[in-house]
């Protein structure tokens, strides 16, 4: 821990990612209560954001980037019946009726209705926020993005009503313009390809990129800039069917963004192309490993087989780290230790992401990480110390929990509200003996 290897970069969708009360619920008659998110949504200056849309539904089994277009067909059609959520005029927005389980809290393009109503050819770059997502504040805790992602995963269980959450974001950094013919007729409703090459201010840097946006019916379009640190100037060129035209050399400070830019083709208008219709093709996710299940008790309460190191794993519900410890030596076991990359993305898989609390404490008078069975620290996997912005002292850190970003571990102090949030725990043995499954001949 005291040498992360993970670096955070803030970003946007949502990108931030969160957990409030994270589990797996119990089966019980309260698993079918809904829950509620209401908060509001702010600019960097504590400006309201209004209009902006914003949504919350259960994570599919489904392999899906965040905010593709696939992934956003997919919110639509499953939940096509459910009201788009604006934000009022003071940012405010509630989300009612959710079901419990893992979720996604995330902003759509202002015009995402529209958008997702076109049954002509599309590209991601089409469904492009507005916003960067920065922080989402729940109570005393905030959370930062980490990537730009206009989702953030979370998890509720039944019957919970989270209100007064912060949401901050900030415009992000574009151009908007538009694209004529030389008697100034729009280019309309036309995908074209823009390119641009930038030079730093102070000449040490330079590179290049591009897209393929789309044009309105009045020829105008957005394109959305990567965040630099320094300003640089920018020379823009689009092309359309053979013709190419060219902006000026501009320079744009960070997250300044452009309107106004004007591309005039030397030609009279050509008719375009028709546009095509796109069949959408997700693929379902690489079944998971066959587990060997070691009794039939119930799905929250079974050991599950590692077929790598053939230890078995179990999830336990637990108020305490000191009650979790008390069930796992009850079962004649200890807190996972956790020995390499394998094994934690094996443990990812098979118990998806949350607060649980593994086996690791730290010996102050030793100076360094012990694990819960004694064996030695031989892999690390651990987030900075200030990414949940506590402001509790390092020194007072002296328990370890497995989180939702990533699977990363984070180290604790007893007065955290992730300890509080944690009720979950994962226990590991060896030496098991498999109940196998008679065969049929």
């Amino acid at each position: 821990m005291k040498n992360p290897k993970f670096n955070i970069r803030i970003v946007i969708l949502l990108i931030v990612v969160i957990t409030i009360f994270i589990g797996f619920p119990l089966h019980s008659p309260a698993q079918k209560q809904t829950s509620t998110f209401s908060g509001r949504v702010i600019d960097t200056e504590d400006n309201p954001v209004a209009e902006l849309p914003v949504f919350i539904v259960p994570q599919p089994d489904i392999k899906f980037k965040s905010n593709s277009i696939q992934h956003l067909l997919w919110i639509r059609k499953n939940y096509s019946d459910s009201p788009l959520i604006l934000t009022d005029s003071d940012g405010r927005f509630s989300i009612t009726d959710i079901p419990s389980g893992s979720m996604f809290f995330g902003s759509h393009p202002y015009n995402i209705d529209k958008l997702l109503s076109d049954r002509f050819e599309f590209e991601q770059e089409d469904y492009e926020s507005d916003v960067e997502i920065l922080s989402l504040q729940i109570k005393d805790i905030t959370f930062h993005s980490r990537r730009r992602s206009n989702t953030i995963p979370f998890g509720l269980k039944p019957g919970t009503h989270i209100e007064n959450v912060l949401v901050t974001v900030k415009p992000r950094m574009r151009i908007r313009g538009r694209v004529l013919f030389k008697d100034r007729t729009p280019v309309a409703n036309a995908r074209f390809r823009i390119s641009f090459f930038y030079d730093t201010e102070d000449g040490r840097g330079h590179g290049s990129s591009g897209g393929g946006p789309k044009t309105d019916a009045k020829g105008y379009f957005v394109y959305y800039l990567k965040e630099r640190n320094d300003p640089a100037f920018y020379t823009f060129s689009v092309e359309y069917m053979g013709l190419i035209a060219k902006s000026d050399s501009i320079l744009l400070k960070p997250g300044e963004r452009l309107d106004g830019l004007t591309f005039t083709f030397n030609s009279a208008p050509i008719e375009p192309k028709p546009l095509r219709k796109r069949k959408i093709i997700v693929t379902k996710p690489d079944p998971p490993p066959v587990q060997e299940h070691l009794s039939r008790q119930k799905p929250e309460e079974v050991w599950i087989v590692n077929p790598t190191n053939r230890h078995a794993y179990k999830r336990v519900h637990c108020k305490t780290r000191d009650e979790a410890i008390a069930q796992a030596i009850k079962e004649k076991a200890h807190l996972v230790t956790i020995n390499d990359a394998k094994e934690q993305e094996w443990l990812e898989k098979v118990f998806g992401y949350g607060f649980y609390w593994i086996g690791l404490s730290y010996v102050k008078k030793e100076g360094k990480w012990q694990r819960h069975n004694g064996e030695p620290l031989t892999y690390e996997n651990w987030l900075p110390n200030d990414y949940f912005s506590e402001s509790f002292d390092v020194n007072e850190r002296n328990y370890a929990v497995m989180t939702f970003i990533d699977g990363k571990w984070y180290a604790v102090s007893p007065k955290s509200v992730i300890v509080k949030m944690t009720e979950m725990a994962i226990i590991e043995k060896a030496d098991v003996k498999i109940k196998q499954s008679a065969k049929k001949k």
